[in-house]
């Protein structure tokens, strides 16, 4: 008897929805066009001179390129100032190196010369600044200007933190004896507030070093003692895996580890934007807001400091 009237209830409404249309109105809605914002990708190592490359934003609609013909900027004036006193970058084009120069700014930026020959790209860099090559402590402040748009930003290259050990590791369950993952750990100082970001480079076989997602964290779970963890490895874009092996390192592999201490605001920038990255496509991820640590524009500005170990996978 329920089943029964359940059951007619459900066909009244099934024939409700047949005789009588649904209402639907169609809202227009104009998205007011908004100013494009610089965007800067600007980075400086120990060791290292610093490297900056400017683009702008775009709107949400305009449409896509896949070149890159146009889209770094050339004609900013960019400053770097070391603990107060300001340096001007040099602006170098792909399309003005010599060969030479152009495989090194090709494994920088991780794209091949062929591509840069054809659509030159426009960075700003010193060659014979010393001052301007990353040392530990300092502190270097960012200033851009280009056309009407000043932007500013600043970052410290922290003191090293060293990686102890880093090894290839073939998990006891893989049923592949030649894959494995890669293991680093490193020794967080006492101190509360410290930062991190890890990279890895196959020697011949990755244009640059890969950042994976979640390469950043810092030493809320962990302050002051020994740390360890595992890695999968990320490939380089638009590259084909073999069969199984997406993830993994392989035995005969040479590999560079990189362990990188960063400042809270390019700690903050670099969390943001890899949970934002992550989260492309899932429903039920919470919203995430990008933070930048650049003021007046987008992007960041990091002082790197870098340790890096090379790896046998054997």
């Amino acid at each position: 008897m329920i089943f029964s009237r359940f059951t007619a209830s459900t066909l009244v409404l099934l024939f409700a929805f047949i005789l009588f249309p649904s209402c639907t109105k169609i809202i227009e809605v104009e998205l007011p066009d908004s100013e494009p914002f610089l965007v800067v990708e600007g980075s400086i190592r120990n060791g290292e001179i610093p490297l900056v490359l400017l683009s702008k934003s775009a709107g949400y609609f305009d449409p896509i390129s896949v070149s890159l013909e146009g889209f770094y900027l050339g004609g900013a004036a960019v400053t770097v100032s070391v603990d107060g006193i300001p340096y001007l970058l040099d602006e170098v084009c792909t399309d003005d190196l010599p060969l030479s120069a152009l495989e090194e700014v090709s494994n920088a930026l991780g794209v091949s010369a062929e591509i840069l020959l054809e659509f030159p790209v426009c960075a700003y860099t010193s060659f014979n600044e010393p001052a301007l090559v990353g040392t530990f402590g300092s502190r270097y402040d960012l200033n851009v200007i280009y056309d009407t748009i000043e932007v500013n930003a600043s970052s410290k290259l922290e003191n090293l933190v060293p990686i102890d050990t880093s090894f290839f590791q073939i998990p006891a369950t893989a049923t592949n004896d030649s894959l494995g993952l890669m293991a680093t750990s490193y020794t967080d100082p006492d101190t509360l507030g410290n930062s991190y970001r890890w990279s890895s480079r196959r020697v011949n076989k990755d244009p640059s070093f890969i950042y994976p997602l979640g390469s950043a964290w810092d030493d809320s779970f962990g302050n002051g003692v020994p740390f360890e963890f595992l890695a999968f490895r990320y490939s380089a874009d638009f590259e084909a895996e073999p069969e199984g092996e997406a993830g993994f390192w392989k035995t005969g592999d040479t590999v560079l580890v990189r362990l990188e201490s960063i400042d809270k605001a390019a700690y903050s920038a670099l969390l943001t934007f890899e949970s934002s990255v992550s989260a492309q496509g899932n429903p039920f991820a919470p919203p995430t807001n990008v933070v930048s640590n650049i003021e007046g524009g987008l992007g960041w500005w990091i002082a790197y400091s870098a340790s890096v170990d090379t790896v046998f996978c054997n």
